[in-house]
């Protein structure tokens, strides 16, 4: 299965994405309707499972969009708006739903989510800068030399922060 098979099988199959996106964007009104001070240590697993619900495919198709828009120059009116767009709207959805009842810092995991967007978006720049100044003949060659480079420099820029934070 490529990663193509596998845009291609969300865009097949719109209507469950769509329900997902939907049922995890009415829970987290529902939540932020719910939740007070004195309720809060009962729901916050919920939240948490919410906010990770939408954030990691939020995060991987943000990276879909702009490995399309940005290097291979994909024009972003002929792709699937279910694969690409859905998830980021309703990450930012539900993140700033939540946000305005809840301080995302009291939600368990946000802290290493937070730190592990930093990380993939300083090693998306990284890829883009080199890849844009032809950097080596190993920019020049397929996806899957791509995401090699992309898990090297997230694991050495993981290292890098846990010795950072230490």
């Amino acid at each position: 299965m490529t990663i193509q098979n596998l845009i291609d099988w969300f865009s097949n199959h719109e209507y469950a994405i769509l329900g997902y996106y939907v049922s995890l964007l009415l829970l987290a009104i529902l939540l932020t309707l719910i939740v007070k001070e004195s309720n809060f240590k009962q729901l916050r697993y919920v939240m948490s499972v919410v906010v990770f619900g939408v954030t990691v495919p939020g995060i991987l198709a943000l990276l879909l969009t702009l490995y399309s828009l940005l290097i291979i120059r994909t024009s972003l009116l002929n792709v699937s708006v279910i694969s690409y767009f859905v998830p980021i709207i309703t990450m930012v959805a539900v993140l700033i739903i939540l946000s305005r009842k809840v301080s995302m810092s009291k939600i368990p995991g946000f802290d290493k989510l937070s730190s592990l967007m930093l990380i993939i978006g300083i090693c998306f720049g990284i890829i883009f800068v080199l890849q844009r100044t032809y950097f080596g003949v190993l920019f020049l060659g397929s996806f899957t030399h791509i995401i090699a480079v992309f898990v090297v420099l997230f694991i050495i820029l993981r290292i890098a922060w846990a010795r950072l934070k230490r």
